[in-house]
């Protein structure tokens, strides 16, 4: 889901894996979810999960490198230990992944084309947001 400076995606939980206990009414009652990630232009991720949040900051280094600082704070009263493994692991594939696609990238093979429409809808939103912050 798109917003004016964000978007929004859903991450759903599998079998056995903690869920939001959404109120009825709302919205997205019924579904199991396991995360919120927002995403606020232009460097901020807000990763809601049923134990706690996630806070990551993206900071750009250089053209070719970039940090994400990661804060972890935990909703009192929930479980916590066995999600913040998976939430490492998670953040570990994650990074794994970016630098993968940037290698790629770089290839004098890569010939850019255009965005997917189902999988790449956020980063085409962040692509127009810079584009037009740049162009002011």
């Amino acid at each position: 889901e798109l917003f004016p400076w964000g978007s929004l995606q859903l991450g759903i939980a599998e079998e056995g894996e903690p869920c939001f206990e959404i109120p009825e009414g709302a919205p997205d009652h019924g579904k199991a979810i396991y995360a919120y990630y927002y995403w606020l232009f232009p460097n901020l991720m807000l990763n809601f999960y049923p134990w706690g949040l996630s806070l990551n900051v993206v900071q750009p280094l250089s053209h070719d490198k970039t940090l994400v600082r990661f804060r972890t704070y935990r909703f009192r009263g929930r479980p916590f230990d066995r999600e913040l493994n998976v939430l490492e692991k998670t953040e570990m594939e994650d990074e794994a992944v970016v630098e993968a696609v940037q290698m790629g990238v770089q290839s004098r093979f890569y010939k850019a084309g255009r965005y997917s429409v189902k999988q790449e809808q956020a980063v085409h939103h962040f692509h127009r947001l810079l584009s037009q912050q740049l162009s002011m």
